[in-house]
């Protein structure tokens, strides 16, 4: 795109750059505020640009880069004459682009002289164009003027539609609606306009998605929380050119630590450590260190197996489930009580045996090593049997009957059919979970997902919606990805985007349930949370999951498990559909 094309109305983003050297920032800051109060000819609040501010550069971006589309994108750029603005090469490059910008008739380039010993120091480039000290009584009116500026004669103001009676420290508030309105009660309609939210005292720790966009007069926030209780908080809700919004006090409290354990219906086993539901939904099994202890639906301990190093992956069958560790020991159990303690051979030579993916067909179980060897195993087989070698070793595997897809350490996918390799897709290097999904099958990368159509096979590859993945949780309906920071997504097998959640950063998804509507993650500190449908509901300082159907849930206090509706952790939830018996725990994810 070219300068010229650039500076076309339809291309304009600001109506106001502000150039200005870092030591001026107040004076640029007051300037910002300054032309914030005012409006447009059309009416709307003025679009401003200044670098540190949320207008200006977004987080992440490369700022040059930034700032050379940005200028050619504003109506007018004002720059502050100070002597340390022109010793800044920045602040000379701005100007000579702001310079070149101007057209011949002038206007696009309005100086403002802040400090009178600068005048000595303007370059003789633009020194025939007029600029307007501060010094004289009305200059800012001459600004506004310039900039074809009105001061608003009534501001539009900004409401919360529901009121904030209360929160929970970690749950996810419903949506919260800002709507701004002129002073004729017709809806805001500036386009571009962005609605802030903040907390006082900030020491309550407001997370989410604190900037929306302003559509049909109304700004929605869907992911916001608090951090620490607090016995008093409010919201401020603030655009440009607009009336705050301030929300009464309200207090922040603690969460519950459990849900009653007093009902003589609920279950409360003597089982420390953390749970995994059966495919079943009633059978479960406990890990307590190293020890799995099985526990049947009727609550029973039938039996127990020992890892020998910390678990690495989880899988669910059909009836059965399986944990592998890091030393490649393999632990298969079912829900009457039947375990097989696998330790698969390491290859000739090696002393690391790391199981890369586990992923069942029916009940039996396939597992890949990095080194490469591909095992099956049941709890009905006398001994495992290696089915393929795939040289590249193994990071992500999908097993369906005889057919195999494998995604190998050097990010290729290779399609297998009774032990033969067949094609093969280039992907990426870092394969984090793969999962068939209504005739797919979804791989999800570093950086991409990938959709393979397994009757066609025709690839579909779309780039992350979050990045830094920390950790992804294959459902039957929604595959949910969690980044560094809290961010995460849930899309379906069209990869559409179908939740969107908040939480706490270092977050990793941990378990499922309702085909991926329900999610377990599990916090940097231990603590556990139940997020439904994107709103984060309950939050438990000890592990806690959810059954396959999603509706029933497993929460410990430490040394006990209570058995309880999952609608009973807050937000007022639903069972699963009936049609819906068993949902894929995600294939192969990390514990």
């Amino acid at each position: 795109m070219t300068t010229a094309e650039a500076a076309t109305p339809a291309a304009e983003q600001w109506d106001v750059f502000i150039s200005y050297a870092r030591e001026d920032y107040i004076q640029a800051k007051d300037l910002l505020d300054a032309l914030s109060e005012c409006v447009t000819a059309a009416g709307g609040a003025p679009r401003i640009y200044l670098d540190v501010s949320r207008t200006g550069t977004p987080g992440g971006a490369d700022w040059q880069s930034f700032l050379e589309e940005a200028l050619p994108r504003s109506r007018y750029i004002v720059a502050l004459y100070s002597q340390t603005y022109f010793d800044k090469p920045v602040c000379q490059w701005e100007l000579h682009e702001a310079y070149k910008l101007n057209t011949p008739e002038g206007g696009r380039l309005i100086p403002l002289l802040i400090d009178p010993g600068a005048a000595k120091k303007v370059p003789y480039v633009v020194n025939r164009i007029n600029w307007i000290p501060t010094s004289r009584p009305h200059w800012i009116d001459e600004v506004r003027g310039a900039l074809q500026l009105r001061v608003a004669e009534t501001r539009p103001s900004l409401r919360f539609d529901e009121p904030v009676t209360g929160a929970v420290a970690g749950h996810t508030l419903p949506p919260l609606t800002v709507t701004g309105s002129a002073p004729d009660g017709t809806p805001l309609s500036s386009p571009g306009a962005t609605v802030t939210l903040a907390a006082e005292p900030p020491s309550a720790g407001l997370t989410g998605t604190l900037g929306a966009p302003v559509t049909r007069g109304s700004a929605v926030f869907g992911d916001l929380a608090f951090r620490t209780a607090t016995a008093e908080v409010r919201l401020v809700a603030t655009a440009p050119g607009c009336e705050p919004a301030v929300t009464p006090l309200f207090p922040v409290r603690a969460p519950d630590e459990q849900p009653s354990w007093d009902a003589g219906d609920r279950p409360v086993l003597p089982a420390p450590g953390h749970p995994v539901f059966f495919p079943d939904g009633r059978a479960l099994a406990v890990r307590d260190g190293r020890t799995l202890t099985v526990l049947t639906a009727a609550y029973e301990t039938a039996d127990t197996a020992e890892l020998r190093e910390r678990p690495r992956l989880w899988a669910r069958g059909q009836h059965c489930l399986a944990v592998a560790d890091w030393s490649g020991r393999v632990v298969l159990a079912a829900p009457d009580g039947r375990i097989r303690v696998v330790d698969l051979p390491a290859p000739r030579g090696e002393r690391f045996n790391v199981p890369g993916a586990l992923s069942f067909d029916a009940d039996v179980l396939y597992v890949g090593m990095w080194g490469g060897a591909v095992w099956s195993l049941s709890l009905d087989a006398e001994e495992p049997q290696r089915v393929l070698e795939h040289r590249a070793g193994v990071q992500v595997l999908a097993a369906d009957g005889h057919d195999l897809l494998v995604g190998g350490l050097d990010g290729r996918l290779t399609e297998y059919t009774g032990g033969r390799a067949g094609a093969e897709h280039t992907l990426e290097p870092l394969l984090l979970a793969v999962a068939r999904v209504r005739g797919f099958a979804l791989v999800v990368g570093e950086h991409r997902i990938h959709r393979l159509d397994s009757a066609g096979g025709r690839l579909l590859q779309v780039t992350q919606p979050v990045t830094a993945i920390t950790g992804t949780m294959p459902g039957e309906e929604l595959t949910a990805i969690v980044d560094a920071e809290g961010q995460g997504v849930s899309f379906d097998a069209e990869l559409a985007v179908r939740v969107g959640f908040h939480t706490v950063p270092g977050a990793r998804p941990v378990g499922s349930g309702r085909g991926g509507r329900l999610l377990v993650l599990e916090y940097p500190d231990g603590s556990h949370a139940l997020v439904r449908d994107g709103r984060t509901t309950y939050v438990s300082g000890h592990p806690m999951t959810v059954s396959p159907d999603g509706s029933r849930a497993a929460v410990s206090d430490g040394q006990r498990l209570l058995i309880l509706p999952t609608e009973e952790l807050g937000g007022g939830g639903r069972a699963a559909p009936e049609d819906d018996g068993s949902t894929d725990p995600g294939e192969g994810r990390h514990s």
